[in-house]
C-alpha cells in the first residue's frame, strides 16, 4: 500500500507540475525570469535517496518517458535526463551518509545538473533559442531555486513513505 502511495504522489504531483502550477508561474506575473516545475524529478530524486539508485532510475525512466511523451519536443530527452538524475542522486547516497543537510545539497546540485544537461541537450539538437548566459540567470537558477524549495517541503512525508517501504521490503527478506 505505502508502495501504491508512493508512486500515486509521484504522478499527481506530475500532473500538478504540468497544469496548475503553470498558471502561477511568475513569467505570468510580468518577470523576466522563468521557473520549470520540476515536482516529479524532486520525487524521485529523493525516492533514490532513500530507496536505492535502481528504484529511483525506474521511477525517472517511467516519469521522464511520460514528460516526453506529454510535453516533450524530442523523444528521450526527458526521459535519459531523469534516469541520469536519479541514479546519480542514489549513488551518491552510497558515498556520504544520508542527512538532511547531505540531502539538500545533493539535490540542489542535481538539480542544477539536470537543467544543465537539458539545455545542453536541447543546444545540440538546436531548440534552444537562447544563449547560455539568458538561460542561467532566467531560468536555471529560478527553476533550482523552486525546486530546492519543494524538495524542502518533500522530504519529510517522502522519507517517511520510503522507510515504510524498506522495513516492509526487510520483513518479507526475514521471512
Amino acid at each position: 500500500m505505502a508502495r501504491f502511495l508512493l508512486t500515486m504522489t509521484v504522478l499527481l504531483l506530475f500532473v500538478l507540475e504540468g497544469t496548475v502550477v503553470q498558471v502561477i508561474s511568475p513569467s505570468t506575473g510580468g518577470l523576466s525570469w522563468m521557473t520549470v516545475p520540476r515536482f516529479a524529478l524532486v520525487c524521485t530524486i529523493l525516492i533514490s535517496m532513500f530507496l536505492g539508485r535502481r528504484e529511483g532510475l525506474y521511477y525517472g525512466l517511467v516519469f521522464g518517458l511520460l514528460q516526453d511523451i506529454l510535453y516533450g519536443q524530442v523523444i528521450g530527452i526527458y526521459t535519459f535526463s531523469m534516469m541520469l538524475a536519479s541514479y546519480f542522486s542514489g549513488l551518491i547516497v552510497l558515498l556520504f551518509q544520508r542527512g538532511f543537510g547531505m540531502v539538500l545539497i545533493t539535490s540542489i546540485l542535481i538539480l542544477f545538473g539536470h537543467e544543465w544537461l537539458l539545455y545542453s541537450m536541447y543546444r545540440v539538437f538546436a531548440l534552444a533559442p537562447h544563449d547560455v548566459q539568458w538561460i542561467l540567470n532566467s531560468q536555471i537558477l529560478p527553476t533550482v531555486i523552486l525546486n530546492s524549495l519543494l524538495s524542502l517541503v518533500m522530504y519529510i512525508p517522502i522519507q517517511r513513505l520510503c522507510e515504510t517501504i524498506e522495513s516492509k521490503r526487510e520483513m518479507s527478506a526475514m521471512e
